[in-house]
């Protein structure tokens, strides 16, 4: 979709309207239809020990349908928020499309943040779950009051 050119802005700003479908999920665009169509596409690239390791999307499709069935288990529902504290890693990739797959709402945080940062934003999001890695459930551990809405912490990493 390309915006028509105008003269001004607010002439533009007049007649626009998104064309959002009825019933729509970002998971399908950004990953499903791909993996529908060339399944061992290759979705995202990551060094690993020197060499470039492919992760494809069918991959990521099927990662991220467990995934969010595993959060649906554990009670996540649509509008729920889960929270991303992860560096950037494949992991990343396939919890936002599983929180996406399932119209929960993804809520990322930096590993930077310490226990009272982070204590402040999942409190304050109402996260429900959070993905992370054994470096955040340390910080997540140190928290002194963890939200009581805060029922599921997945650990990538052990």
């Amino acid at each position: 979709m390309f915006l028509e050119r105008k003269k001004t802005w607010e002439s533009l700003r007049s007649r626009f309207s998104w064309q959002i479908p009825t019933n729509y999920n970002i998971a399908f665009d950004a990953c499903d239809k791909w993996a529908d169509r060339q399944p061992d596409r290759p979705a995202l690239l990551q060094w690993n020990d020197g060499e470039l390791q492919p992760f494809t999307y069918g991959w990521i499709a099927e990662q991220s349908k467990r995934f969010a069935n595993s959060l649906h288990v554990q009670g996540v529902k649509p509008g729920d928020r889960v929270a991303i504290l992860l560096p950037q890693c494949p992991e990343v990739v396939v919890a936002h499309i599983a929180i996406y797959r399932m119209g929960a709402i993804a809520v990322p945080l930096a590993l930077l943040f310490g226990p009272e940062a982070l204590e402040y934003r999942l409190q304050n999001s109402g996260a429900s779950a959070v993905i992370t890695n054994s470096a955040g459930l340390e910080k997540i551990a140190a928290i002194p009051s963890p939200p009581k809405h805060l029922h599921s912490i997945y650990c990538v990493d052990g």
